[in-house]
């Protein structure tokens, strides 16, 4: 049992021995050096010249109704019979979200040749009139062109400095009371601090800077199911929390 021990100790240190000299040996680092830098130059060329079979064939655009496909193509820089693993799919994004109708992008390899690429596009809550133009807007202020406004038609207008900021609480509370909704012909930002809307008949309807919600609900409740008030009313002043300010065409 000893002389096993003693066999096994031998063994250990020999093995031990063998692993010292090759470490300091110039022949054992000269061949490690030579290995890392053929894996990095080796990888690098792959990279550059492509993994064959890994190169790009199918480029799938998803999700975009608005933008059209080569007007994508031709923003995200990509090309067919590119390496795939020498795409950024981060580069790619970026490009493509600097599209006006473009919110958000999401970048897939799917291996081993195709590029996927999931769009999601604005989606319009208002007009903007500006400079008796229209713009289509997005809840988060952004000015989006479009021929196709009429496919749109039934999105309100806005007008007025700074409207775009202030569009999307506006529209949040309006949507609340589908009456003046319907009855809505456009709305003004006045000082970039409160609205004023036009509603059928031409009635001007002056709102407060704040507690919007509820001036709202003092107009839908006064008007009648047909549309509002008496055709001779021109405007209706609801900025004093507590009162209601009526003007007719006879009034001076």
């Amino acid at each position: 049992m000893g002389s096993y021990k003693v066999r096994k100790f031998k063994l250990v240190r020999a093995i031990f021995d063998f692993f010292c000299l090759l470490l300091r040996s110039n022949l054992f680092w000269f061949s490690i050096t030579f290995c890392v830098l053929f894996y990095i130059f080796g990888c690098s060329n792959l990279l550059k010249e492509g993994i064959p079979g890994f190169i790009v064939q199918k480029i799938e655009f998803d999700g975009n109704e608005k933008v059209i496909e080569s007007l994508l193509y031709k923003a995200s820089g990509l090309r067919y019979r590119a390496n795939i693993f020498s795409i950024s799919v981060e580069e790619v994004k970026r490009k493509l979200e600097q599209i006006a109708w473009v919110n958000s992008v999401e970048v897939q390899r799917k291996l081993p040749n195709k590029i996927y690429i999931r769009i999601t596009e604005r989606k319009p809550i208002a007009f903007l009139q500006s400079q008796y133009k229209l713009y289509l807007l997005d809840k988060y202020g952004k000015i989006l062109e479009y021929d196709g406004i009429g496919s749109f038609g039934n999105l309100p207008i806005v007008v007025g400095e700074d409207a775009e900021k202030a569009t999307r609480h506006f529209l949040f509370i309006l949507n609340q009371f589908p009456k003046i909704r319907s009855q809505l012909v456009n709305a003004t930002f006045v000082g970039k601090r409160r609205w004023n809307i036009k509603i059928n008949k031409g009635i001007i309807v002056k709102l407060p800077e704040k507690y919007l919600k509820h001036a709202m609900s003092v107009l839908e409740e006064v008007s009648d199911d047909n549309g509002f008030f008496k055709d001779d009313i021109t405007e209706i002043d609801l900025r004093i929390l507590d009162r209601i300010i009526i003007k007719n065409k006879s009034d001076k």
